[in-house]
């Protein structure tokens, strides 16, 4: 039977629209597969403000016993200040009266060397007093100066925590009207998405923190005893990973070396993996039924130890726990709980960080000699 174009198309427009019939459930479910995922990301960013929340307040309590106990200090500072201060002024009106000139012309009165020697003695004891009297003048100054820094310090902390609590609580605010929406949206399985958000919290507690902070630790550890790379030839070759040149060196490590060194240090380092690329850094594998991952960058900084001396601190970018990206919080505290950096100074005291660079399997740090 001879079929001609106009029937051919509608026979083609019927059969496109059984196939699209037959596929719809499939696309709805891996848009609401979408939706779904989204809303435990969002549970999962609910419950780590939530927690920063929690140690926010603990915060808050801390800075508010240490600034009752620097008001306290002040007071009994202030008191001692003011004792100290009637003390030293009676000492310098004497000096300025000439009444301290009084007693030297006794030393040239006397009429016997015992005399002398006593009256020295008294002389001696007289400065002495004066001396300090003076220095407690001094030092009472001196801490009530100090006291009340840190308490002016405390109270800009406390500050900034509470504007930091105050935007935290907006934050989880915003993200649970959002949340009860998608929920109100979802009729029939939002008592399941309900149950899937408690669940991942709740492996998340169990399992991703404490895997986490292993991890972390473990980390923190190693990096401190990277110098083996050097001094013990962790390379391919005895000096492969230090260049030099004149006063300038270069430590060299691709992602293989650091590895190797990471999973000859802890076992555990076998389920994950180092890869640099150009200005980043990521670690990634699967321990069980938890995935993680570690993006992050090195940068140039000063240590704060008074002493000034370059570093290169690890900065973390992103954290994903089981394929869900963790809040920045939690970032946060992490790095702030764990330092990751590279001490280039426990190579050899001698030597001084002036760059780092990552390329495609290789980090880069560049050295010269601290003269």
């Amino acid at each position: 039977m001879r079929v001609n174009i106009r029937q051919w198309a509608i026979l083609a427009l019927f059969s496109v629209y059984g196939c699209l019939s037959a596929l719809w459930p499939y696309f709805a479910y891996a848009e609401n597969g979408q939706a779904d995922r989204s809303l435990l990301q969002k549970g999962l960013t609910i419950y780590e403000i939530d927690q920063e929340l929690n140690r926010i307040a603990d915060q808050e309590i801390k800075l508010q016993a240490q600034m009752q106990s620097a008001e306290q200090q002040i007071r009994e500072a202030e008191l001692s200040t003011s004792e100290a201060k009637i003390h030293a002024a009676k000492v310098v009106r004497s000096y300025y009266m000439g009444d301290r000139d009084s007693l030297w012309a006794l030393l040239f009165s006397v009429g016997s060397f015992s005399d002398a020697v006593s009256v020295l003695d008294y002389l001696q004891m007289i400065l002495r007093n004066d001396k300090q009297a003076l220095q407690r003048h001094t030092d009472a100054w001196q801490r009530l100066a100090s006291v009340k820094k840190e308490l002016a310090e405390a109270h800009t902390s406390l500050q900034r925590t509470k504007e930091r609590y105050l935007q935290q609580r907006e934050r989880l605010t915003a993200l649970q009207k959002e949340v009860d929406a998608q929920l109100a949206d979802s009729k029939e399985q939002a008592a399941l998405l309900q149950q899937q958000m408690l669940e991942l919290n709740k492996l998340w507690e169990d399992k991703g923190i404490p895997l986490f902070k292993t991890y972390f630790q473990a980390l923190a550890g190693a990096m401190q005893q990277l110098p083996e790379l050097v001094t013990s030839g962790g390379g391919k070759n005895k000096s492969g990973n230090l260049v030099m040149n004149g006063v300038n060196y270069t430590f060299q490590m691709t992602d293989g070396e650091l590895n190797d060194f990471l999973r000859k240090k802890n076992e555990r380092f076998r389920n994950l993996t180092f890869h640099f690329y150009p200005d980043q850094v990521s670690a990634s594998g699967q321990e069980g039924d938890i995935a993680v991952m570690i993006r992050g960058s090195y940068e140039m900084a000063l240590m704060d130890d008074g002493s000034g001396k370059p570093f290169i601190r690890f900065r973390i970018l992103e954290m994903q726990f089981n394929g869900f990206s963790l809040p920045s919080t939690t970032v946060e505290e992490f790095e702030k709980s764990f330092d990751l950096g590279i001490y280039p100074q426990n190579i050899a005291s001698f030597l001084q960080v002036t760059g780092v660079r990552l390329e495609e399997g290789k980090l880069s740090i560049m050295l010269k000699l601290a003269l």
